[in-house]
């Protein structure tokens, strides 16, 4: 019986240890992304690039940070509850009571 609490306490600091170290890489991701909006905003305050340009490369960074963080979630929850092929529609003929 010692052998198995000693297997589940193993298994469960296995597990704190992962959740810790992936809340760890969101959290530097994080610290990168307002990073490197934070020398956007002063490019463009100090006129080093004009709007445009601004609006372009926070976007580009947007759409970065999103795919990867998406990655990362999903890599540490899991795909989660899969979508199924076909939704049903909302007011869509059907039946009328």
């Amino acid at each position: 019986m010692k052998k198995v609490f000693n297997f589940a306490g193993l298994v469960f600091a296995g597990l704190l240890l992962t959740g810790c170290a992936s809340d760890k890489e969101l959290r530097k991701l994080e610290v990168g992304y307002q990073a490197q909006l934070g020398e956007y905003a002063t490019a463009l305050k100090s006129g080093e690039i004009t709007k445009a340009e601004h609006d372009k490369k926070v976007t580009q960074l947007n759409s970065r940070y999103g795919r990867r963080r998406a990655m990362m979630e999903r890599d540490i929850y899991g795909s989660g509850i899969k979508s199924p092929g076909r939704r049903p529609t909302v007011g869509r003929g059907g039946r009328r009571y």
